[in-house]
């Protein structure tokens, strides 16, 4: 591509580029540091109303779970666990005394780390291979 070609915003991202540090890069990623794989899933929900009686229910549902970890972040909540946990959005809804469904619930979920799927009305994350180590829900 000549000079001529780049628009201001790929001349932008070439000269961000070019800083690089590639072999410093290299090391952070696969050194003593860098990405290790786990079997923690983690799940992030941005705070409201129905979100502060999720974390309520999962600390007191997890409670016996030493890996299990609810982290306030200031907007969020940060969740953390080995292997999987779920989310039954009906007791949920009796916690809130009105209907709540899970999919009010993913209007708050940020992001995960982990297989995420929706059973019914039960959010769940897992490292599971859905179809391969446990059944697909239906």
């Amino acid at each position: 591509m000549t000079d001529a070609a780049l628009n201001p915003h790929h001349a932008s991202v070439d000269r961000r580029v070019a800083s690089v540090d590639v072999e410093r890069l290299r090391a952070d990623m696969y050194g003593e540091n860098g990405v290790v794989e786990s079997r923690r899933v983690v799940l992030a929900l941005t705070k409201a109303d129905e979100i502060e009686a999720t974390v309520e229910w999962l600390a007191e549902r997890y409670e016996d779970d030493p890996s299990f970890t609810i982290e306030d972040c200031g907007t969020f909540y940060r969740i953390d666990c080995l292997e999987g946990f779920e989310i039954d959005a009906d007791e949920i809804g009796e916690l809130l005394g009105r209907p709540f469904s899970v999919y009010d619930l993913l209007v708050n979920v940020s992001t995960t780390i982990g297989r995420a799927y929706v059973n019914g009305n039960v959010f769940a994350i897992t490292t599971d291979l859905i179809g391969w180590e446990t059944e697909v829900p239906r």
